[in-house]
């Protein structure tokens, strides 16, 4: 197994250094791409805000997109619909058994 390797990402133009896996290296990196976009988006849409407001702003949207990713991958209704079809292949295979077809 991999161990955990110390790797600096730069947010806002400071570096901050994080020990994680090196096959995680990628997603942490894209995070922090991410953030620093978010913040130059918000920091030219608005620029009457201080530095906290542009953060909360970049927390939102990211939550949001959080939130969002969580109800587009909620699998349960198709497993139930799966479950049931798979229940009506079985009563039909059962019937058509019964019926010596």
């Amino acid at each position: 197994m991999d161990e955990k390797k110390r790797f600096n990402l730069l947010i806002d133009n400071e570096r901050y250094p994080v020990s994680i896996f090196p096959s995680e290296e990628e997603g942490y990196r894209e995070a922090a791409r991410q953030i620093n976009y978010k913040l130059n988006k918000y920091r030219s849409a608005f620029p009457e805000f201080n530095s906290i407001q542009h953060w909360k702003m970049v927390a939102l949207d990211l939550a949001y997109e959080n939130t969002s990713m969580k109800d587009r991958n909620d699998t349960r209704p198709y497993m139930e619909k799966i479950k049931e079809l798979n229940e009506d292949i079985e009563r039909c295979i059962q019937q058509s058994q019964d019926k010596g077809l």
